[in-house]
């Protein structure tokens, strides 16, 4: 049983939210901790909530249920 979901409206509002909490001083030091990885995923925030907002973005779920054995 495979079944998926669109839950680009669900998960919109809080991206200002994780961009206002990465703006704080713990968020700064948080990620300079992280490293470069994490910093360069932080800095494509922007670009993401414009792909979502032209449409270009989508959030999707997945959820998968092995049938039961015989």
């Amino acid at each position: 049983d495979i079944r998926t979901a669109d839950w680009s409206e669900n998960v919109a509002p809080f991206w200002p939210a994780v961009i206002q909490s990465a703006l704080t001083w713990k968020g700064i030091t948080s990620l300079l901790r992280s490293g470069w990885k994490t910093i360069k995923g932080a800095l494509v925030m922007p670009l993401m909530i414009q792909g979502y907002e032209k449409g270009l973005i989508k959030f999707t779920i997945i959820s998968c249920r092995k049938p039961r054995a015989a």
